[in-house]
């Protein structure tokens, strides 16, 4: 039996460490916010790293993923939103 395809946004999720998560009014992005947050990554020369949307408490919640934390404070300092912090043990 073949093992379960992780998806790409939990394998990032997985490999990047600093996890932000931002709520958005409707169910997608403003295109305005979009465009900035891609233009946030380019002026960094990094690639966006996008996490699971989630759904919580009647929100929907987009994820970035980053490497390091000072990008993730950056990120959560120009555009709102909070640290993800995944429980570490599930049992």
């Amino acid at each position: 039996m073949l093992p379960p395809r992780i998806s790409k946004a939990v394998r990032n999720e997985n490999e990047f460490p600093y996890i932000i998560q931002l709520a958005v009014v409707a169910d997608k992005l403003e295109a305005e916010l979009g465009r900035r947050i891609v233009q946030f990554h380019k002026l960094r020369h990094i690639e966006p790293r996008h996490g699971r949307r989630m759904f919580q408490q009647g929100k929907v919640f987009y994820r970035w993923c980053f490497s390091d934390l000072s990008t993730a404070h950056a990120f959560v300092e120009q555009f709102g939103g909070e640290f993800y912090k995944p429980r570490l043990n599930p049992d």
